[in-house]
């Protein structure tokens, strides 16, 4: 048997001065210096190019279903080409190298140019949404990176509203509203209170929640999320925000002068949430009202009116409203009195109003009672006072209207014995 580094000698003598290994020919008079000196010269010329990108990294948003064009522009790039590259969890996926797209999906394309690739990506959706790296194939490699997003409209979520879009708070608890907002661009978030300022006295707030340590009635309102994408583009979320508390209780009184009698209104101004029920009475030494003469009617969001027609001295004394509901029970008094011709203390001028209020006081409160030891005729005293009071009013107003009239007549006189004149002069 032949030995085999004998027929290998046989087979390079048989082929002659030259040797074929794979695509490549090397010739018998292959220098190793000559090669080596032949790469310097290669890394050499590569290194007399410095690439510098000219595009920045950028956040492209697109639509759903649009085309999306991610762009890289390199100057002196040379003989290097630019590939294009996916992170995914903290991995790399290669999209394409040069011209040459290295991904089966038919949605991806190039563009190149000696400066510049283009990453094409068709029927944008949101899979396609996150990081990808322009990379230069220099030593070392050098890169961009862009961020793609799906572009989308703002949204607003109040969080934890509930189903009837209502909240419902006791005073003096807290009331914390946060808001999440959604969209492409994240849009900017801010708080305001509709149709009238927030607590603090402020238009808006411009932060995804609010937040109040101790509420009272002043808190309640509609308060609304408004989300900006600053573009044009708004959305908002509203939400009721109802504090429950104890009645607040004001009172007031009137006159009311008709032809047949004069009429004494009872004011009892009730504010509650829950709504509270009213109740009127007197106390002292007459402890019913006469309805035969006394009426009870409602006039507007709680204002409560108690009227008594042509009041006499057997309606003089205390009276008192009670508003109730599920936060407690509150009371107001008025005493009704009569006018003193003397003053002395404790009544009122003849200039003063008949009736003294005794301001809201909690229910377990006694309302004060005036006493009154005059007979009727102060009482029907004091309307007739209020009465020719109110006809001295009509009679400066109607002297006042008479003594304008006069006045215009005058003038209209003199104007007409001036046009006379000059009518005079003008026929001379």
């Amino acid at each position: 048997m032949v030995p085999a580094s004998e027929v290998l000698m046989f087979l390079m003598v048989s082929l002659g001065s030259r040797v074929a290994t794979g695509f490549y020919t090397y010739n018998d008079n292959y220098s190793e210096e000559n090669y080596e000196y032949n790469e310097e010269v290669e890394v050499e010329e590569e290194a007399n190019y410095l690439p510098v990108f000219e595009s920045s990294p950028t956040v492209y948003r697109v639509r759903e279903g649009n085309t999306a064009r991610l762009e890289c522009k390199v100057d002196n790039l040379g003989p290097m080409v630019l590939s294009w590259r996916r992170l995914i969890n903290n991995t790399s996926e290669y999209i394409a190298t040069g011209s040459i797209v290295m991904v089966r999906d038919k949605r991806y394309s190039i563009l190149t140019s000696t400066s510049s690739s283009m990453l094409l990506i068709t029927l944008m959706t949101p899979k396609d949404t996150g990081e990808y790296v322009c990379e230069v194939s220099s030593t070392p490699p050098v890169h961009i990176k862009h961020w793609l997003k799906l572009k989308a409209p703002p949204s607003a979520s109040i969080l934890g509203k509930p189903s009837s879009g209502q909240f419902t708070i006791k005073s003096g608890e807290e009331l914390g509203l946060v808001c999440r907002g959604g969209g492409e661009p994240a849009p900017a978030l801010a708080w305001k209170r509709e149709g009238q300022p927030l607590p603090d006295g402020e238009m808006s707030v411009a932060a995804d929640q609010i937040i109040y340590s101790s509420v009272g009635r002043g808190h309640a309102g509609t308060y609304t999320c408004v989300a900006d994408n600053g573009a044009g583009r708004v959305a908002r979320d509203s939400v009721v925000v109802q504090v429950t508390y104890a009645p607040v209780i004001s009172v007031d009184h009137s006159y009311i002068h008709n032809p047949a009698n004069i009429s004494l209104e009872l004011v009892c101004n009730v504010e509650s949430f829950p709504v509270a029920s009213v109740q009127w009475s007197r106390t002292g030494e007459h402890k019913q009202i006469n309805m035969d003469k006394a009426r009870v009617g409602l006039r507007g969001l709680g204002r409560h009116v108690l009227i008594l027609d042509n009041p006499q001295k057997s309606d003089l004394g205390p009276y008192q409203c009670s508003a109730n509901n599920t936060m407690g029970t509150v009371v107001a008094a008025i005493s009704v009195s009569e006018e003193s011709d003397t003053g002395t203390e404790g009544a009122t001028t003849q200039e003063s109003d008949t009736v003294t209020i005794v301001e809201t006081v909690s229910a377990i409160d006694t309302p004060a009672v005036l006493s009154d030891d005059k007979g009727d005729h102060k009482l029907l005293k004091h309307i007739i006072h209020k009465m020719k009071k109110f006809e001295h009013v009509n009679n400066d107003m109607v002297k006042a209207m008479k003594q304008s009239n006069r006045y215009l007549f005058q003038i209209l006189r003199n104007q007409k014995i001036l046009l006379n004149r000059n009518s005079t002069n003008i026929i001379l």
